[in-house]
């Protein structure tokens, strides 16, 4: 009769399923009812019939422990079995006993029990429901495919700033781990906003609106000095447009389809109003750009095709890209504005934040790279019939479905546009090609032999040694030309140069690596050099460390600094002790070759550079004159 009023008393309705208790601890009843109180009066509309929940004993092996931080993850807390729930009766005394607040997970063993009862009743509605199988919410996640699997494994593993590293283990968990933070944890909305936008409408929780969001992020580099240096706010306030960004096919394998990015037109610090004059701000426009993390010292495509490379989100100086890729890699790049609502670019920037500090997925070169993690990301903001338009997960015919005017993704017409008239929108920045072959062809007029070779055998067959040659036979005679024209010589060698040096330097690891296990020495030294390196393969999450998620801004503004002034007193060190063993490795037998053009592209550096101070008064004095 006890148990009967009892499991009266502390039934409590949703809308159209009862929760009930099998047992008699009124604490625990109590925590129940709390429980059922901040979830919605229809969270288990969908589910028929009580649901009922009760207790069950720990065993030996897995008794808790009175510590919350050292619990062992292979601790069952709770099950769901079919519409019964079971909660281990040791957390249930641990929860009404200690008291205790702790610095990690849900705090308390009163809120972990609170965390383990809305877990479970969020497996109870997704299985009626299946919420986590809603492609919208495997974008924000991370998966590989979409899947009608709710076991599949989330393909974002990145341990460390997971508020419960459980949440990876499938679509299931990580929708149930992540219900319970966002009702628990008035942070967890500016800690995955993403997230927590999502969560708040398919389940109908009311967002708390309580913490504030830090939209700082750092910004990447290729160049050692300016890796994570620099901050920029990516605040959906100051962000004008965004836009599309794709670079032309490559001459790499991995390059062959294009390169898929976004680009952010954030306007300047001083201008007050957020307009079209912000396109003109490239200097703070930031790209984000899904890329295989890669630490080795050169390429493994077995690696890249079996997904061994980490999938991972870049933001990067608008200004960088540019040149990365129509200055060294002579592509094109367009730069496509996307017809996005106000609220689709804020969901489109808390993705991003929650991204670039959470994530880390898995690389495939064919069918999980940065065509495909652009266009889920992109999705994320899209309708179901917005987001079937774009049936391609190359850069190129992802482009094409953007620019297809029936698509509405940008402006009318754009698909109509001659090449021509593209570059006049400001929509195409042409490869540097024709620079530097108009730069061949003017120096053709002062260098005989350069006659005889076309431009794609300057740029790959013509060593340094022989370009140091006629160089130095050119400066030696250079009065008998008029200061403009000495100046354009001395300009065009610079321009083509600087090109020459970045190429051939980008194919040294790649040499290296052919003997890199023939010889235990050299094998030694290129990993010496990887570990002084170590920075430039440091995750966003490596160098500011959150609680969880996105960090705040008293997170970010403490260790932002700190990291400044570390990197600081140990660049210049680490830079020469680089360049050290860069030699020590180039001295070797088997690296003559290499060594020998390096050095005589440091000859022609150093010549130049000889000839401009030696000049550069005249030319100041004739520039001054001519304007």
């Amino acid at each position: 009769m006890k148990y009967i009023l009892l499991a009266l008393f502390f039934s409590i309705n949703f809308a159209q399923a009862g929760v009930k208790i099998n047992g008699e601890n009124i604490f625990f009843a109590s925590v129940i009812n709390e429980v059922v109180r901040i979830l919605p009066s229809d969270f288990l509309s969908s589910v028929d019939g009580d649901i009922i929940v009760e207790e069950f004993p720990s065993s030996n092996t897995e008794s808790l422990t009175d510590n919350l931080c050292q619990m062992s993850e292979e601790t069952k807390l709770g099950f769901l079995k079919q519409n019964k729930i079971f909660v281990n009766t040791q957390l249930i005394l641990l929860a009404k006993t200690n008291t205790t607040l702790f610095h990690c997970g849900h705090g308390t063993f009163l809120k972990l029990l609170k965390a383990v009862l809305i877990h479970e009743l969020t497996h109870v509605k997704d299985n009626h429901e299946k919420i986590s199988l809603d492609p919208e919410f495997q974008r924000i996640v991370g998966v590989k495919k979409i899947t009608l699997n709710s076991k599949k494994k989330v393909i974002n593993q990145v341990l460390e700033v997971s508020p419960d590293p459980y949440e990876f283990k499938n679509l299931e968990e990580s929708l149930a781990v992540n219900a319970e933070y966002l009702i628990l944890d008035p942070e967890y909305e500016c800690r995955k906003p993403a997230s927590a936008q999502y969560l708040s409408k398919r389940l109908g929780i009311q967002l708390k609106r309580i913490c504030k969001k830090n939209y700082d992020i750092l910004l990447q580099s290729s160049f050692l000095e300016d890796h994570y240096r620099t901050k920029a706010s990516i605040d959906p306030k100051r962000v004008y447009q965004i836009h599309y960004l794709f670079a032309s096919k490559g001459e790499s394998l991995m390059s062959r389809w294009g390169h898929a990015m976004f680009r952010l037109v954030i306007c300047a610090p001083f201008r007050t109003e957020i307009s079209e004059d912000c396109l003109q701000d490239i200097s703070h426009h930031v790209v984000l750009s899904y890329r295989a993390k890669i630490s080795d010292p050169s390429i493994n495509y077995a690696s890249g095709l079996t997904g061994k490379y980490p999938s991972q989100l870049y933001l990067l100086r608008y200004m960088e890209v540019l040149q990365e890729y129509t200055k060294f890699e002579l592509r094109d790049l367009i730069s496509i504005p996307l017809n996005l609502s106000l609220d689709q670019k804020k969901d489109f920037l808390n993705l991003t934040i929650e991204r670039f500090w959470t994530y880390q997925g898995k690389y495939y070169f064919l069918d999980n790279n940065c065509g495909t993690e652009a266009v889920k990301q992109l999705s994320s903001v899209l309708t179901d019939s917005e987001s079937a338009l774009i049936r391609s997960t190359t850069p190129l015919r992802i482009y094409k479905d953007i620019i297809n005017s029936k698509n509405n993704f940008t402006a009318y017409g754009i698909d109509t546009l001659t090449r021509q008239e593209l570059k006049d929108k400001g929509y195409l920045v042409e490869s540097m090609h024709k620079n530097f072959y108009e730069s061949f062809q003017f120096l053709k007029k002062f260098i005989p032999s350069f006659s005889n070779i076309s431009f794609s055998e300057f740029l790959k067959n013509l060593s340094a040694e022989k370009r140091f040659i006629e160089y130095q036979n050119l400066f030696d005679d250079l009065e008998r030309y008029d200061v403009n024209e000495q100046k354009m010589i001395i300009l065009k060698i610079h321009h083509l140069e600087r090109l020459l040096a970045a190429k051939y330097l980008q194919t040294i690891p790649s040499k290296v690596m052919k003997f890199f296990n023939k010889d235990s020495t050299l094998k030694h030294q290129v990993l010496t050099i990887s570990q002084e390196l170590k920075v430039l393969s440091l995750a966003p999450w490596e160098v500011i460390k959150s609680v969880y998620g996105v960090p705040n801004e008293i997170e970010f503004k403490n260790q932002f600094q700190y990291f400044l002034t570390k990197m600081k007193s140990t660049l210049e060190t680490e830079a020469e002790i680089h360049m050290n063993t860069l030699l020590s490795i180039l001295d070797k037998n088997y690296f003559a070759k290499e060594l020998n053009e390096l050095n005589h592209m440091l000859k022609i550096k150093k010549i130049t550079s000889s000839v401009i101070i030696s000049r550069n008064e005249e030319f100041i004095t004739r520039s001054t004159y001519e304007k």
